[in-house]
C-alpha cells in the first residue's frame, strides 16, 4: 500500500511546492527552502501545520 502523497507550496508569488510521499523529505525541504530562499526560521512543527495531502 503506497503511502499518501503530501504536499507544501510557498506564497504564490515564489511558486515554490515540494510534494512527496515521504513526509521527512517534505520537511527537510521546505526547511532549506525557508531559509535560502526567504532567510526565515522556521519550525518542523509549522511545516507539517502547512502540509496537505496532495
Amino acid at each position: 500500500m503506497a503511502t499518501v502523497l503530501k504536499k507544501v507550496e510557498c506564497d504564490p508569488k515564489c511558486g515554490f511546492m515540494i510534494q512527496s510521499h515521504d513526509e521527512k523529505e517534505v520537511i527537510k525541504i521546505a526547511l532549506e527552502h525557508a531559509k535560502k530562499s526567504h532567510e526565515m526560521d522556521i519550525t518542523e512543527k509549522e511545516v507539517r501545520d502547512m502540509m496537505v495531502d496532495a
